[in-house]
């Protein structure tokens, strides 16, 4: 009997901690949704930062330093694994411009951004190489030998 009532109680702890962690709306400072959205205004070109008038901080990301072509003396490299420690968080907090995230894989450059994002910081921006990466480089064409009905 007394089996049954340590395990009840041990469960009703579970549940009530399971459903307290599901209904926190505070697990992450911003909403998911408008992370999205803020995304699509988050890339920055070669070019846009040749022209940029702004101090900024390029934090490379990629899990190996890799030599950039655009790297600035104000450059650093931050493992992907590594950009939330403590250290590393702090590097950034105390940037008073922008920081740049540049990653020979745009995906990863992408991943970081929403993690930092959803941590406040507001003045994060994905280095491309690309102009527009997101538009497509060839012309759509079917296959011949494939027919429509």
């Amino acid at each position: 009997m007394k089996g049954i009532r340590l395990f009840l109680v041990f469960f009703v702890v579970l549940v009530v901690l399971v459903i307290v962690r599901t209904t926190n709306k505070n697990l992450f400072k911003n909403d998911a949704s408008g992370a999205v959205q803020a995304a699509q205004k988050n890339l920055v070109s070669v070019s846009q930062l040749k022209n940029s008038a702004g101090s900024f901080l390029l934090v490379s990301i990629d899990p190996e330093p890799v030599s950039h072509p655009f790297a600035a003396e104000n450059t650093i490299h931050i493992p992907f694994e590594k950009l939330l420690e403590k250290d590393n968080r702090k590097k950034l907090q105390n940037e008073k411009g922008g920081i740049l995230l540049y990653s020979t894989n745009l995906a990863l450059s992408s991943k970081a951004w929403v993690i930092l994002n959803q941590l406040k910081f507001s003045n994060v921006y994905i280095l491309s190489e690309e102009e527009n990466p997101e538009e497509f480089k060839y012309t759509f064409q079917p296959e011949p030998s494939i027919r429509l009905e």
